[in-house]
C-alpha cells in the first residue's frame, strides 16, 4: 500500500507541476497541449490523486504516522520531480517497471 500511495502522490504532484507557469518542461506536444487546454481539470485530478495517496497512507499506517509518512513522501517526490524532470532522464517505462518491482516486493 505504501507503493500505491507513492504512485498516487507522484502522479498528483506531477499534474500540479505540469500546470505550473514558471517551470521549464520537456514533454511531448500532445501532452503540453492537453495541460494547457485543461489546466483546471488537471489541477482537480492532481488534488484527487494527492488525497488518494494521503488516504492510502492513513489506512496503512494510521492517522498520525500515515499523515507524517505522506508528508515525507510528498517532500521526497517534489524534490525529485523538480530536480530530475527538467533533465528528461526519467522515462515512463522505467518508472512503471520500478514501481512494479517495488509493489511485488511489498506484497512478498
Amino acid at each position: 500500500m505504501i507503493t500505491l500511495s507513492t504512485i498516487f502522490t507522484l502522479a498528483g504532484f506531477e499534474f500540479f507541476y505540469q500546470t505550473s507557469h514558471k517551470a521549464t518542461f520537456i514533454r511531448p506536444a500532445e501532452l503540453e497541449a492537453w495541460f494547457k487546454t485543461n489546466e483546471k481539470l488537471a489541477k482537480i485530478l492532481g488534488s484527487v490523486l494527492l488525497v488518494i495517496g494521503l488516504v492510502l497512507s492513513v489506512i496503512t499506517l494510521g492517522l498520525g504516522s500515515g499523515s507524517i509518512a505522506f508528508t515525507c513522501i510528498l517532500m521526497m517526490i517534489a524534490s525529485l520531480v523538480v530536480i530530475i524532470s527538467p533533465l528528461g532522464w526519467v522515462k515512463t517505462g522505467w518508472l512503471l517497471t520500478g514501481f512494479g518491482v517495488l509493489f511485488i516486493l511489498e506484497l512478498i
